[in-house]
């Protein structure tokens, strides 16, 4: 059975072996495993979107899976015993593998099981009339992917949650984001995927681009790499569509989009691949990115210097790196307190305090 595929080891290492394979090696593997071109083309996308490096799971996690699996189960009418069989057996079979299962994948199956008599090639259909969702989350300092139930992907920047059903219907693909994403939509003329971020809904055809709504007084960012977006801010109705390479900011104090040429793309959209891009950003700002970054708490002595505005990319540098060369463009210090150990014996968010040097002279370039 292919959702018993799912938890063999030899078949995740072939999987994750393929990268770019030929269409040779495609077939061999559909060959040997005896499924569909479909059925390894979503084996490879829920396989990429998952790590196998998350942490043990935890009992209360197993049981409260396998409490709504059970509970969604018992809530389905059975036709024959010989059905019941099947789930009873698969069951005892999930139990077994929940042990070497990371928590995302062990929830993939089992919404694989649940959905598979109903995928489509487009999207997957659900007929409960009563929705269930998943709220997906990056922790702070880290970066996640996941896969819709579509087979679309997001990427969640640090801090940023991603809410959706666990199936899309065939009237509609709504999700919501709170914080910054990179989608790669799958296309759907017919069914159009919503992203609510903050007071705008972004309306997404099949497309790569990226949303960000940390911005401060609820301002939304919407930056599209290619395909088709349009925006609706607020309750208004209106649309506004989204070239390619553009960007639009919406602000809820005037409640209006304006739009922008990209002239770097890296600085909307790198963070993706470990980059950070400042392009003239208030020293301020850089701050609260870094903050999230690094899941590291940042104070400024002096709130002037948030209004330096600094222009600089870096790829897999530490904090202290980063924070190193800021301090040879503008008059600053950095001190890095000890870390404190809570009563718990958990230390607390490590401190950054970053003061005015009055005795460094900055030379600015003509």
């Amino acid at each position: 059975m292919f959702d018993q595929l799912l938890a063999d080891e030899k078949f995740q290492d072939d999987i994750l072996k393929l990268d770019n394979p030929s269409e040779k090696e495609l077939k061999s593997i559909s060959k040997k495993y005896s499924i569909s071109a479909k059925e390894l083309a979503y084996a490879r996308r829920y396989f990429s979107a998952f790590s196998f490096s998350n942490e043990e799971i935890s009992s209360e996690d197993i049981n409260y899976a396998l409490k709504r699996f059970l509970n969604r189960i018992a809530d389905n009418s059975v036709s024959s015993e010989k059905e019941k069989g099947k789930k009873t057996e698969f069951i005892t079979w999930l139990l077994r593998a929940a042990a070497i299962l990371s928590i995302p994948l062990l929830l993939t199956t089992i919404y694989f099981y649940q959905e598979s008599r109903s995928i489509n090639p487009e999207y997957i259909t659900s007929n409960s009339s009563e929705k269930s969702y998943n709220t997906f989350q990056a922790s702070l300092g880290a970066r996640t992917q996941v896969a819709l139930p579509d087979g679309s992907l997001v990427w969640l920047n640090s801090g940023s949650t991603l809410t959706c059903p666990i199936a899309f219907n065939s009237r509609s693909r709504n999700v919501e984001l709170k914080g910054e994403a990179f989608f790669e939509v799958v296309k759907n003329e017919k069914v159009p995927m919503i992203v609510s971020a903050g007071d705008v809904k972004v309306k997404v055809y099949g497309t790569r681009f990226n949303v960000n709504s940390f911005l401060d007084g609820g301002s939304v960012e919407t930056t599209l790499v290619d395909g088709k977006v349009s925006l609706i801010p607020g309750d208004s109705g209106e649309e506004y569509q989204l070239s390619p390479g553009y960007t639009a900011h919406y602000s809820p104090e005037d409640q209006k989009i304006q739009m922008s040429k990209v002239t770097e793309m890296d600085a909307f959209t790198g963070w993706k691949e470990g980059k950070l891009l400042f392009q003239n950003e208030p020293f301020s700002e850089i701050i609260k990115r870094l903050e999230r970054w690094y899941n590291v708490d940042i104070q400024l002595s002096d709130a002037s210097i948030g209004t330096y505005t600094l222009y600089a990319t870096f790829f897999d540098e530490s904090i202290e790196e980063i924070l190193n060369i800021f301090s040879g463009s503008i008059p600053i210090q950095i001190d890095y307190p000890k870390r404190v150990k809570n009563s718990d014996g958990v230390y607390a968010k490590r401190q950054i305090i970053i003061k005015r040097d009055t005795n460094k002279k900055i030379r600015l370039k003509s």
